[in-house]
């Protein structure tokens, strides 16, 4: 029992405890305008485009740093546990030999053999070794094409920064769209069961005077249960557009977003002054990036181009040596070694490596001519595609506006025709679902205009 009350306490203090977290939910109220600023802060995709751009100009300090001095300093220690022994041509012994006899008439007393060499150990036990050498680059032309090469790929990644800024703006608006417009069909199917409920109430006053059948008050009462059944739906086809909104825009699945504008205000604005016939290829962020990756192709042949040059380099070395029997004794003496050259490398024959890599640098120049040409069609196309359906849902979006008048009055009638006994359900649940029908489509043609609006200036590049 004890066991039992103590689970209840703790279930309780948990509940009060969510309940008090939800209710601590600070809730962030938008406009378009702020979902896509904080898109542009926070979503996945564009934080790792701007890493990427990082990253290339990263890669031009690092392709740089090749051309700058370069720098080494080393200390060495060398125990040698057998000195290294060297045969030596042995001319001591017959000088040796000649002096004694010239001088003191004396003779080997074991005949020599000459030609034998001498093992001679040349070194101390213990050594050290400091020196600093410096290197400098001084004429390379793949360098200098290599450090221009990076400095234009920093500028695709650039373009391709830009890019996915203008994807998140279009995949966030869309989806404040359609919240919006789900919304809106919450708000037209809650009228609707307020005006069915009105009607069955009606119904049931008129079926008590027996002005009409049962039959036409249950068929009244399903569609009212149907509506409720369609609202709940739609309750939870709001939330995932909520969801979707959210992970476009980078926030948290558990953050509280509330709308600050309404459908009507952002479908006033449809009627925006802008050119449908206007806008350039060089305006498209498509186009741009395809005319930066041929810049890139055309240094790329050029840099294998240049590899037929020489390349130059300069260094000098100092250092210092020490050498000692005793490992105490070691650095008592230090000796000098100083160096200064320079080294000129020429490519003479490397089985034609180079040349082919220079013709698979010119057939790529050639895929991405075809490639721009192609975009150049596919452009024209999307405009065309997209100036052709915003015309279209334009015009169909007023006559379904006129469609919903149209079904309004209807409905009307057949609820004033049976509430005075002359009509019946049927004709009134007809009209019902000519209502819904009406506003389900004007709905979706003004989703599709508002979408249409966007692919229009996005294949003007507006």
């Amino acid at each position: 029992m004890i066991t039992r009350i103590t689970t209840l306490i703790v279930a309780t203090f948990f509940s009060l405890s969510l309940l008090i977290a939800q209710q601590n939910v600070e809730v962030k109220k938008m406009s378009l305008t702020e979902a896509i600023t904080f898109a542009k802060q926070n979503n996945a995709n564009l934080k790792n485009a701007r890493l990427d751009e990082t990253l290339s100009k990263k890669s031009v300090n690092e392709l740089l740093a090749n051309g700058l001095p370069q720098a080494n300093a080393e200390l060495s220690y060398n125990h040698n546990i057998d000195i290294p022994v060297t045969p030596f041509p042995d001319f001591i012994t017959p000088s040796i030999i000649g002096a004694n006899k010239a001088y003191f008439g004396l003779v080997p007393t074991k005949e020599y053999i000459p030609g034998a060499p001498i093992p001679v150990a040349f070194g101390q036990k213990n050594s050290a070794n400091t020196s600093l050498t410096i290197g400098q680059l001084l004429f390379d032309g793949t360098f200098f094409l290599g450090v221009k090469a990076a400095k234009e790929y920093v500028k695709l990644s650039t373009l391709t920064t830009r890019k996915s800024e203008i994807d998140v703006e279009t995949d966030v608006t869309k989806a404040y769209y359609f919240v919006l417009i789900n919304e809106e069909r919450m708000t037209q199917i809650n009228k609707s069961i307020s005006l069915i409920e009105k009607s069955l109430s009606d119904l049931r006053e008129t079926y008590k005077a027996g002005l009409v059948e049962k039959i036409d008050l249950e068929r009244l009462e399903l569609s009212y249960s149907n509506a409720i059944i369609l609202r709940d739906q739609l309750k939870d086809g709001i939330s995932i557009s909520y969801q979707i909104l959210k992970m476009n825009m980078g926030a948290k699945m558990n953050d509280s977003i509330q709308l600050l504008e309404k459908l009507n205000e952002l479908s006033n604005q449809l009627s925006a002054d802008f050119d449908l016939n206007g806008g350039d290829y060089s305006k498209r962020i498509e186009y741009q990036m395809t005319e930066q990756g041929l810049r890139l192709n055309k240094l790329d042949r050029k840099r294998y181009l240049t590899a037929y040059m020489p390349t130059i380099t300069a260094f000098a070395s100092l250092g210092r040596n020490t050498f000692a029997t005793n490992f105490s004794d070691l650095g008592t003496n230090w000796y000098p070694s100083t160096i200064v050259g320079g080294k000129i490398s020429l490519p003479v024959f490397d089985g034609f490596r180079k040349h082919a890599q220079t013709q698979k640098a010119s057939i790529n120049i050639e895929k991405t001519e075809n490639i721009k040409k192609y975009l150049e069609t596919a452009i024209e196309l999307e405009r065309f595609n997209a100036k052709t359906t915003y015309l279209r849902t334009k015009n169909q979006v007023v006559v379904q506006k006129k469609n919903i008048e149209l079904a309004e009055q209807i409905y009307t009638r057949a609820q004033i025709k049976l509430k005075e006994g002359v009509g019946s359900s049927t004709e009134l649940l007809l009209a019902e679902s000519d209502l819904k029908n009406a506003q389900t489509n004007y709905l979706s043609t003004l989703y599709d205009l508002m979408v249409a609006q966007l692919n229009v200036k996005k294949s003007i590049g507006y």
